[in-house]
């Protein structure tokens, strides 16, 4: 204890920098090594030391606010680092802006809850013990030379600058090479810094928390500032818009690969494949998780900026349908407050209301729940023109709590957060929760056969499962194609199929499916107007984007 005592802060800064730079990452230089695709090995030493000399430059940015403040925020970065290590180094997780978003918002607590258990708390602490007890435990002696002062602060820039620069310039020199080199084999490969920026510890979750505060504060969006397509653009109604009644389903981490009506080997959507008046279109999600994808998917194309955040440009198509005098509810088993306001709802209701209602005391909050909601919705507006979306709990880990046992068919299941998990295992819990949406979807509908009615379903982002992992959220931009893998669907009952115009719509959407013409979250705001019925003579739908499009025929 006397030699940690003593210990000096310049010991303790090249301790962390060594602890979270390179011990934490070694994990992540084994897999990146095996990643890489240009001077593997002269990449990798690069990445090493810009991951050590990053976060000695933090220890030195610190230690000019006095060592108590120097203590706490290193300690900050220390345990996030190591909380963020356990879901890397363990769950495979690339954490970027979408976790943390995803994790930190206090609307989707449950949801982070749900990937926390005995053996993160253990992980965190055995991981961050060490690195404590030295920040902790040294009284970090200074010098006794009162005129070395000024000497000491100008060590530290110098320091602060040259571990700056031993950062910055390596990973300069190496994406200049990687450019060049891929501009000679013809591919385009996302910024090398950019990669590596996301790739370790701490830079990965410090830039995505940046991006969440950036994101929160500085580009709040405010929703009399996004530009509306309803003020700006005319829209005309179909003839039996009075009586239609809209329904959209947002799905939640599910895979259209892992379902048997688009194909998938077992029949777990036994419910959906009897359905004749049902189109599975091969859809592809905007994003990766669920907060980005709320953002893109209900929007124009182009409706977000092209950032990591994707922040609002324009306002949704939902809030296009309330401006046409739509009524609308919004029933939900998530808590995506941010994105329910701006579908400018009559009502809506989240999973601890719903909970909360005596009909409902003592069951778990379940998908199922939302069809008594949807059916006093529709009981409520008996007239039509009525829109209700449902926003789903789906496919989200932990699989095996999405679904009651009697739907338990695939055996064995991963039934804890905590279990090893083998990828059988993991692979039976999430096609059983895809049985549990497949009975779900036809209670919607169910509601719907005796009404001049139309159903949209899709999910939110797809998900990556293997040997004891679950995760979605990785950057777009090399998300595995399991991830952006999602089902869209479209329903319409006897009585809006017996309108011709409505009936070749759907025709089209019969040919896309058919000829599987891949269907993305991006063109969801004009097919929405689209196979409703209505059109825009001055831009407000663009034709192409719209599914349910008609071709004009020429004589």
């Amino acid at each position: 204890m006397y030699k940690i005592r003593d210990l000096s802060q310049q010991k303790i800064s090249l301790f962390i920098a060594l602890y979270l730079g390179i011990l934490l990452n070694l994990p992540i230089f084994y897999r990146r090594y095996h990643e890489l695709h240009y001077d593997n090995t002269l990449s990798l030493m690069v990445e090493m030391v810009a991951a050590f000399a990053l976060v000695y430059f933090l220890t030195k940015l610190v230690s000019f606010t006095g060592k108590t403040v120097y203590r706490v925020l290193l300690s900050i970065v220390v345990v996030a680092s190591v909380a963020a290590a356990y879901y890397m180094i363990i769950f495979n997780v690339d954490i970027g802006y979408g976790i943390l978003a995803s994790a930190l918002a206090v609307d989707s607590l449950d949801l982070s809850k749900e990937s926390v258990g005995s053996h993160f708390f253990i992980w965190l602490i055995a991981v961050s013990f060490i690195p404590l007890i030295l920040l902790w435990g040294s009284k970090m002696p200074g010098s006794s030379l009162k005129e070395t002062r000024f000497r000491t602060v100008a060590i530290k820039i110098v320091l602060l600058v040259v571990s700056g620069l031993a950062c910055w310039v390596p990973l300069k020199l190496m994406g200049g090479a990687q450019e060049a080199h891929d501009r000679i084999n013809n591919r385009m490969m996302a910024s090398y810094g950019g990669v590596v920026a996301g790739s370790y510890l701490p830079s990965n979750w410090l830039s995505g928390l940046g991006l969440y505060i950036y994101s929160s504060y500085s580009q709040a969006e405010d929703t009399k500032n996004l530009f509306d397509p309803s003020k700006h653009f005319t829209y005309v109604p179909p003839k039996d818009v009075k009586d239609l009644y809209v329904v959209f389903v947002i799905g939640e981490s599910a895979r259209r690969d892992h379902m048997g009506i688009y194909g998938y080997a077992r029949d777990n959507t036994p419910n959906l494949e009897k359905e004749k008046n049902l189109v599975a279109l091969q859809g592809y999600s905007c994003d990766t998780s669920t907060k980005l994808s709320l953002r893109c998917m209900f929007v124009r194309m182009g409706g977000t900026r092209d950032n990591p955040e994707r922040t609002l440009k324009e306002m949704n198509v939902f809030s296009v349908l309330k401006n046409q005098g739509f009524s609308s509810d919004l029933y939900s088993m998530q808590s995506e407050a941010w994105f329910y306001n701006k579908t400018k709802a009559d009502e809506y209701s989240l999973r601890e209301s719903i909970g909360s209602e005596k009909r409902n005391a003592g069951k778990p909050v379940d998908d199922m729940l939302l069809i008594n909601e949807m059916k006093d919705s529709i009981a409520n507006h008996p007239q039509g023109k009525h829109l209700i979306i449902l926003h789903t709990k789906g496919s989200h880990y932990l699989y095996s709590e999405r679904y009651p046992r009697n739907f338990a068919r695939y055996q064995p299941e991963c039934m804890g957060i905590d279990d090893a998990c083998s990828t059988e295992e993991m692979i039976n819990a999430y096609d059983n929760s895809l049985l549990y949406t497949d009975d779900f979807l036809e209670q919607v509908f169910n509601q719907m056969r005796d009404k001049n009615a139309i159903v949209f379903y899709a999910s939110d982002h797809g998900e990556s499962i293997s040997q004891n992992m679950h995760f979605h959220g990785t950057p777009r931009d090399h998300a595995p194609i399991e991830q952006r893998t999602v089902p869209i669907m479209v329903w319409a009952s006897d009585k809006f199929l017996a309108n011709d115009q409505n009936r070749q719509a759907f025709q089209q959407l019969q040919i896309m499916a058919r000829n599987k013409v891949p269907a993305y979250h991006e063109k969801l705001f004009d097919s929405i107007l689209g196979c409703i019925g209505y059109t825009s003579p001055n831009g407000g739908i663009v034709e192409q984007h719209n599914w349910c499009h008609v071709p004009t025929t020429g004589k």
